[in-house]
C-alpha cells in the first residue's frame, strides 16, 4: 500500500512538472534569407553579410556611433551597449520583403490587422504592436502599408 501510494505522489509530481512551463518572452524578430534579425541582438557582419551602404552617426539612443548597415531590402541600425554593437531598428524598403508573419509594403490595414490583430497603438497614420520592450510600426496611408519598422527599447 505504502509503494502505491509513493508512485501516486511521485506520478502527480511528474505530471505536475511537466505542465509547468515557463512562459518565454515573445519579441518581434525578422527573417530574411534564412537569417533571423532579433532585436536588441548582437550585431556582425559575419552573421547577417555584407552591407550595400555603410553609414555612421552620433547615438541618439546612448554613448558613441550609431551605425547604419544598408542591405538591398532592409536597413539594420545598431546602437552601441558596452564594447558591442546591438540591432536597435529594421526597416523594411521594399515590397520584396514580408515580416515574419508574412505583411509587406503595399498590402492593405485589413491584411494588417486580420495578420496581428487590433492591439496596436494608433498614433496618425502610424499603428504599433508591441511585444515586451520589441515594437513593429506600420505607416498607413489611406488604406495601403507604405512604411514597415521594427525597433526596440534602449535601457
Amino acid at each position: 500500500m505504502k509503494k502505491l501510494i509513493i508512485l501516486l505522489l511521485i506520478g502527480i509530481l511528474i505530471t505536475g512538472c511537466s505542465e509547468v512551463k515557463k512562459e518565454e518572452n515573445k519579441v518581434y524578430s525578422f527573417t530574411y534569407n534564412d537569417k533571423n534579425f532579433i532585436l536588441g541582438e548582437e550585431f556582425s557582419t559575419s552573421k547577417y553579410g555584407k552591407e550595400v551602404r555603410y553609414a555612421e552617426v552620433p547615438s541618439c539612443a546612448g554613448q558613441g556611433v550609431d551605425k547604419t548597415y544598408t542591405y538591398d531590402h532592409y536597413e539594420i541600425t545598431t546602437t552601441p551597449d558596452g564594447d558591442k554593437d546591438k540591432i536597435y531598428t529594421i526597416y523594411l524598403t521594399d515590397d520584396s520583403v514580408k515580416t515574419t508573419e508574412g505583411i509587406k509594403i503595399g498590402d492593405s490595414l485589413e491584411n494588417l490587422t486580420k495578420t496581428y490583430g487590433n492591439d496596436y497603438e494608433k498614433r496618425d497614420n502610424a499603428y504599433t504592436y508591441t511585444l515586451d520592450n520589441t515594437h513593429l510600426e506600420f505607416i498607413v496611408v489611406g488604406d495601403t502599408i507604405s512604411s514597415i519598422e521594427y525597433y526596440i527599447d534602449i535601457e
